[in-house]
């Protein structure tokens, strides 16, 4: 892999920690009830959602360096209202990140889809994947252990990491590989169509010409999805999702203390990566193969759930929630760039962070009625999502 692949990938899992270090760290420290951690968890998908929106452009012209340029600035602001920590500047400190962090995504994809051969896209994926969760892991337990990082440094080292990003990250060309690869894909397409009609020859036999059309059609790529559909899935994986771990830190917060939390953490983003180490060879665009996972990880999300009370309980379940979401997320991603040819990448990361935000309010609303209604609810959301990947 190149330097500059490796480097943004550093400066994104930096920003993938930020995420629930800032979010745990209110959590514990400001006091705050559960409907202001589930605003917070809401507005930081909403902001997500309206950047990624705003900044789509952007990554369909290739302007990876200009987002990576963004997020740079929009973590910087964050560094400056963290310096007064109180429950408003947490709050601001908290959208600026969403900002950061849909700049830097939409920057770390768009890279690769223009300057790495088609071939392989979904390697170098997994590859940024892997990168950003060994940052993430290995931090988290480094500032459980240890006085010498804060939030303070985390934001300052990301600062860093991302200019280093936009410094590295190569210039546009004027013929990118995802253009070539959409030029392919229609070629293909009209190729399928034209060789499709030879079964016409064959019209006074039928059963050949079922065989030619069969043949002709029946590719392992094909799986019946479209890439608007693939994207529907991946909101309703992350509305169940985060319907009953956004309010995680709040309910244990009195059962295990935050550095604990944070090892927790931290041990379940390597997890993930040994996890998705040791299934490397596993195809990751197979709709089967998406559809068994997400029925486990619902099956473990919600039954599992009265099970955490201590530490093992608790980094057991989500290192198995973790896993197996990073599985599915990379298998729909995957199927998504396929079907779309690299392009529109933001509405995926639209569409998924559109779950976050019903599972984070419908959550926290159905919680405070009754647990069973609560519980109900996360199944039918579950069923859903497993009705759509059929």
């Amino acid at each position: 892999m190149e330097l500059w692949i490796i480097v943004l990938s550093i400066s994104y899992g930096f920003l993938m920690l930020l995420d629930p270090l800032i979010y745990t760290y209110v959590a514990y420290q400001l006091n705050v009830s559960s409907v202001y951690l589930g605003l917070c968890s809401a507005m930081w998908s909403i902001v997500y959602i309206v950047a990624s929106m705003f900044l789509g452009f952007l990554a369909d012209e290739g302007k990876s360096r200009t987002l990576t340029i963004l997020s740079l600035v929009s973590i910087s602001l964050s560094l400056v209202t963290m310096s007064t920590f109180n429950s408003v500047t947490a709050f601001i400190s908290y959208m600026l990140h969403a900002f950061s962090m849909a700049s830097a995504n939409l920057a770390l994809n768009t890279a690769v889809f223009d300057n790495i051969d088609n071939y392989y896209w979904g390697k170098a994926i997994l590859f940024t994947r892997v990168v950003g969760n060994v940052v993430r892991g290995s931090m988290f337990i480094a500032l459980a252990l240890t006085n010498f990082f804060n939030i303070s440094v985390v934001l300052q080292i990301t600062i860093l990491l991302l200019l280093m990003s936009a410094i590295s990250i190569p210039s546009i060309s004027l013929i990118s590989e995802r253009s070539i690869y959409r030029l392919y894909k229609v070629a293909r397409d009209i190729g399928s169509y034209v060789k499709a009609s030879t079964s016409l020859l064959y019209i006074d036999n039928p059963s050949i010409a079922q065989d030619v059309f069969q043949k002709i059609w029946s590719r392992p790529a094909n799986t019946g999805l479209n890439a608007r559909r693939i994207a529907v899935i991946a909101m309703f994986v992350t509305c169940v999702g985060d319907y009953v771990l956004s309010f995680l830190p709040f309910i244990i917060k009195n059962k295990v203390n935050l550095q604990t939390l944070w090892i927790a953490y931290g041990v379940t983003a390597l997890f993930s990566i040994a996890a998705l180490y040791m299934l490397r060879e596993v195809e990751f665009s197979s709709k089967p193969i998406a559809i068994a996972l997400i029925l486990l990880r619902s099956a473990i999300l919600i039954l599992g759930l009265n099970m955490v009370n201590d530490v093992v309980p608790l980094t057991l379940y989500l290192v198995a929630n973790s896993t197996l979401f990073l599985l599915i997320d990379l298998v729909l991603y995957n199927l998504f760039v396929s079907s779309s040819a690299g392009y529109s990448t933001s509405l995926y990361y639209t569409l998924r962070e559109l779950g976050s935000i019903v599972g984070s309010i419908i959550g926290g609303y159905l919680l405070s009625i009754d647990l069973k209604i609560y519980t109900g609810a996360a199944l039918a959301i579950s069923a859903i999502q497993l009705i759509l990947a059929l």
